[in-house]
Parts: structure tokens; C-alpha cells; sequence
């Protein structure tokens, strides 16, 4: 039977280079949704569509109904308005919690039955912005530091069921929505890494792979930092 890999936020960023590494490894590789983008970066990277909200149980459950085993599930979401408390609204709050911490919880528990079924590996995808505070993406960063601590509680509750779990942290990555930052911005964050240049969706693809990797079996509940040293400068 072939490796299965589903990535959430397959249309985003991010996610089209994730799914492409996985097909490219010979995975059956599914990407999920809503973008009205995802039929084309699925035909363009050799994967399958699953439209779908993310936060939404019952849509996700129906989507993935034909999925017996599932290998690698990577949840890659993640959207980050920017407002400061005073513009930021409850409603904002709901939103994005729901979206950025809530569709992770969504996702793995609509596919409990083929994780379990293949002992698969599931990669969660946090933000640098959970361990450095920035004032005007307050729900993001908390949703963000959520997910680690979602990602220890799920090893040890699924840890049983040989599934492991583990969390990559991007820091500062050149996604659609940095691009939209000042200039000046930008070459900050690229000056103040270690590795001085932007981070690219390509750079997450190493961590992503390990950890859904027969290499990483033993390893769960860990937390890794992709960001070319950004935070530690």
C-alpha cells in the first residue's frame, strides 16, 4: 500500500511547496482548502484537492471520507490580520483563534481513524510569533502558542497509537502577506538573521519531511525552529 500526506493550508504559502515534496517522495498527497486557487496549485504540484473549511467538523469530516490511512498530515494554516487592541474586535479574536489554533484540533480529529490506522506522523505548523510577543497580531501569536502546547498534549494522548506529533516554528518567512510589509521592514528581517537572507516556503520543506519520516518515530511533543536564526539575534 502507498504513503498517504495531507497538507491543510495547501493553496497558502507555504503549503504548495510542502505537497510538492511529498509527491515528489511518492506520496499519495492530498492538499486542503478553500482558496479559489487550490484546483490549480494541486494540478500544478501533482496533488488532489480537498475543498474544505478547516474549522468547520462536519466539512472536513466529509472531505476526507475516502482516506483509509494516512501517513503524513501537516497542518499548515495560518492568517494573520494585523490590528492592535483597540481595533481588534471579539469577533476578530473568534476568527482567528478558530482558524489558526481551533482548524489544527479540527483536522486531527477528523482523521484520527487513518492516522491511526497507518501510525502516521502529524506536523503542525506554529509561528515564531508564539515565542516573541507583536502587539498587533495578539490572537495569532496566542492561537500559534496553542498549537505547541496542543502538539504535547496530542503526543502523549496518541503516542499509544504509534502516532507521533511535532510542531515546526517558521520565523519571519517571505509569504504573500510579508510581502506586503515595508521595504525597510523586509531587509530588516533579513538582516537580523544568522542566515541573512529571506526564508523561503522551501526551507520548511527539510524539518516537515524529517518529522514525517520513519527517522522521527521516536521523536514527539518536540517543538523546531526554522527561522535561519531570526529569533536569536
Amino acid at each position: 500500500m502507498g504513503r498517504t500526506a495531507l497538507v491543510t493550508g495547501g493553496a497558502g504559502s507555504i503549503g504548495p511547496a510542502l505537497g510538492k515534496s511529498f509527491v515528489d517522495a511518492g506520496f499519495e498527497t492530498y492538499l486542503m482548502d478553500i482558496s479559489p486557487r487550490l484546483d490549480d496549485v494541486a494540478s500544478r504540484v501533482g496533488a488532489k484537492a480537498l475543498r474544505a473549511d478547516v474549522t468547520d467538523f462536519d466539512a472536513v469530516s466529509r472531505a476526507v471520507e475516502g482516506i483509509e490511512t494516512l501517513d503524513a498530515l501537516v497542518t499548515a494554516v495560518g492568517w494573520w490580520p494585523q490590528l492592535g487592541i483597540d481595533e481588534l474586535t471579539i469577533d476578530d479574536w473568534n476568527q482567528q483563534i478558530a482558524v489558526n489554533l481551533s482548524s489544527v484540533f479540527v483536522t486531527i480529529k477528523a482523521l484520527l481513524a487513518p492516522l491511526r490506522a497507518a501510525k502516521g506522523s502529524i506536523v503542525n505548523f506554529s509561528s515564531s510569533c508564539a515565542l516573541q510577543g507583536y502587539g498587533e497580531m495578539i490572537p495569532y501569536g496566542t492561537a500559534k502558542a496553542g498549537v505547541i502546547g496542543m502538539t504535547r498534549s496530542l503526543a502523549v494522548s496518541l503516542g499509544r497509537d504509534g502516532v507521533n506529533v511535532n510542531a515546526v516554528i517558521p520565523g519571519g518567512m517571505l509569504t504573500e502577506s510579508n510581502k506586503t510589509l515595508a521595504p525597510e521592514i523586509l531587509e530588516s528581517m533579513r538582516t537580523s538573521r544568522a542566515i541573512a537572507r529571506d526564508g523561503l516556503a522551501d526551507d520548511l520543506v527539510g524539518a516537515v519531511q524529517f518529522f514525517a519520516s520513519p527517522a522521527a518515530k521516536f521523536i514527539t511533543g518536540q517543538s523546531l525552529v526554522v527561522d535561519g536564526g531570526y529569533l536569536f539575534q
